[in-house]
């Protein structure tokens, strides 16, 4: 299994950078001394940001998964996903 980094790169740790980047501008209008508090928040984002990605592609696995079996549990994923969607729409989420 060949690992590109620079596909990690972009997808987590420069995305991070730049949440952090517009977190800080929202947060002071302008850059201040540098401090031990942006290192955590950097890493805070960079964990925000894997657990999204790691979230992501395990329901797409999943919802793979669900659409490759039988037609059963196609449509029992689909009336699920409806359901969801509509109780949402009633508390006006939606």
């Amino acid at each position: 299994m060949k690992i590109d980094f620079k596909k990690i790169f972009y997808k987590y740790f420069l995305l991070a950078f730049i949440l952090e980047i517009i977190t800080l501008l929202y947060n002071y209008n302008s850059l201040t001394k540098f401090n031990l508090a942006y290192i955590v928040l950097y890493f805070f984002f960079v964990l925000g940001v894997f657990v999204f990605w790691a979230l992501l592609d395990y329901f797409q696995h999943v919802t793979g998964i669900l659409m490759a079996e039988t037609w059963v549990s196609r449509i029992i994923f689909i009336i699920v996903a409806l359901g969801l969607f509509y109780i949402y729409r009633i508390n006006g989420r939606i």
